[in-house]
This record gives structure tokens, sequence and C-alpha cells, in this order.
């Protein structure tokens, strides 16, 4: 305890002894965590055409570069034939390209893999069920006739659900059409997915109108606030998606969450222009480099499944 002095007494002294700065000792370190986890989705859904080949080297770039999961959806994609790689069987067109890169890289990446298409929801879920997937993304906005039972099924194949948030809309309905009801078991696992543009009032999944920096960052402090409500353990990446991802990327591992970047959701380098990024490669190099400048370094894969709960892999 600090010495009693009378008012003026004391006045004086405080004069005679003024220092502006106090220990800087006095900040105590922020609670951001040392590792980020960067996952890639590769999808090149801005090309016009691709091949298994091209899913297979964005992949091998990347998982080299040291990111720690990829993300493949074949949405909307066609090959170069210009069939629809959505209307294929999903366990032969995710076996295509995750064949080679197992056997190069064994189990130093975690496959996310999209479980939307297939003529029976029993397809849909085939690449879970069948081993593919370690975690899969589902989005709580989707149709409640697939998405719950989507989320069960994951859960039962030891699938780690990942829950795409595309507005705070999707917050509310995982709350109490997933963790209310205990169907999705803890950690939770969120993907913050915003900014990208729709083409209609309302889709599936309704998104947000992002056009500048302080509607991206009130969108993100928005709905990170809303799930640590529900569960300040929460796992969260987001997803640097439309113009504003170089920008949304720094802003995360800025909060300490974690990021999943890649030419699946933006084609965009910065916001600020025109220029396009060259590949995947490029977006995480970046998203490394920004890491790196605020004292984070990428995750492994094993270090990425103990954040979610899954057990590691040799």
């Amino acid at each position: 305890m600090s010495e009693k002095l009378p008012l003026w007494e004391a006045a004086k002294r405080e004069m005679e002894e003024y220092q502006f700065l106090a220990e800087p000792e006095l900040q105590p370190k922020w609670d951001v965590p040392s590792k980020v986890a960067i996952n890639v989705a590769v999808s090149g859904r801005f090309e016009h055409g691709t091949s298994f080949k091209n899913y297979v080297d964005a992949a091998s770039s990347v998982i080299e570069a040291g990111a720690c999961g990829v993300h493949i959806d074949f949405s909307w994609m066609t090959d170069e034939q210009g069939r629809r790689l959505d209307q294929l069987p999903p366990v032969e067109t995710y076996s295509a390209v995750l064949e080679p890169l197992k056997a190069r890289f064994g189990n130093a990446f975690v496959p996310n893999l999209n479980v939307l298409h297939g003529t029976t929801f029993e397809m849909c879920m085939s690449p879970a069920q069948q081993g593919l997937a370690e975690v899969a993304p589902c989005a709580p906005g989707h149709p409640e006739a697939f998405m719950v039972p989507a989320v069960a099924a994951l859960e039962a194949a030891g699938v780690k659900p990942e829950l795409a948030i595309h507005s705070s809309g999707e917050i509310e309905l995982a709350k109490r059409k997933l963790i209310d009801t205990g169907i999705l078991k803890k950690p939770y696992n969120w993907l913050i997915l915003y900014g990208l543009p729709f083409n209609v009032g309302r889709t599936l999944v309704s998104g947000t109108w992002v056009s500048n920096a302080q509607d991206m960052t009130k969108h993100m402090f928005l709905m990170v606030d809303q799930i640590r409500q529900i569960d300040p353990t929460s796992v969260i990446s987001v997803c640097a998606a439309g113009r504003a991802g170089l920008y949304m990327t720094t802003l995360a591992t800025m909060m300490g969450l974690h990021i999943r970047v890649g030419t699946e959701d933006t084609p965009w380098k910065y916001p600020n222009s025109d220029i396009q990024l060259k590949d995947n490669l490029e977006m995480f190099e970046m998203a490394r480099t920004i890491a790196a400048m605020l004292g984070r370094t990428p995750a492994t894969a094993n270090e990425y499944r103990a954040l979610v709960g899954k057990p590691p892999r040799d």
C-alpha cells in the first residue's frame, strides 16, 4: 500500500516526481494464440474449365508451403470437357484428387470436403461415410430436412462439422437446431463466410453486403461476439471472401481467429483494385506473411486436428 500524505503534499510530490509512462511490464500480453490454422479452399471457381490435375497441383502447392488443410468443392465447376463435376459421383471425384495427395503427403493435411451434392442423401454423405473427409462444412441456413440429418451423419461418421455462417441469422439457427438439441458436439467449429455478392433477394443462404472496411469490421465483430455468447471456447475461422478477402484475413489474424484463404471464394488480391490473384499459393503466402508479422505461425495438420477435437494422425 502506498504511503498516506495530505492532499497538497501529495500533489507537490507528484509534480516533482512526474513520470509520463508507467513501467511497460504493467501491460499484460494479449490473449492471441501463437498458432493460426490456415486452410485453403483450392477450387478455381472463377476459372472456365478445370481438371482434377489442377486441383491436385493447387492443393500440393499449399500443403508444401504449410497449409494445415485443404477444402475441395466441385460446386458449379465444369471440367475441360464441359462436364459438371458436382453431378459426377462424389466419392469418385474426391478420390481422384485425394489419392495422389495422400500418396505424396500422407496425413500431413486435413481433407475438408463439401457434402452437398448427390441424387440421394446417402450419396451426399458418401465422402464422409467412406472415410475421405475429416472435416466438412454445412450451412445452418440450408433446408432443415438436409442440414440437421447431415450434421448428425457427419458426427456419426467421425467427421467434424464446420458451420458455414453467411450472416448472423445462421448463428441463431445453429444454436436452436443443432446446439440446443444436442446434435452438434463440442468443440463447436464455425466458419464465418461473408461478403460475397448474392444475385437474388432470398437464397438458401442469404449473405451480407460488405463494401468498405467499416462494414467488414462491424459484421465480423458482431458475428464473433454472437458465437462467443453461445460458447466462448468455440473454434472460429474466417473465410477470405469477395473483394475484402485480404482485409478479412488480416483482421481475423489480429483477433486471434483462424483463417481460410483460397481462390474458391475470391479472385481478388486487394479490395481497392482489380488485380487478381495468380493462384492459391500466392494467397496462402500472403496470409502466412501477415500471420508472421502479427506474431503467429501456421498450425500443422495435427495441431489443427487437436483444435477441432480430432485425434492426431501419423
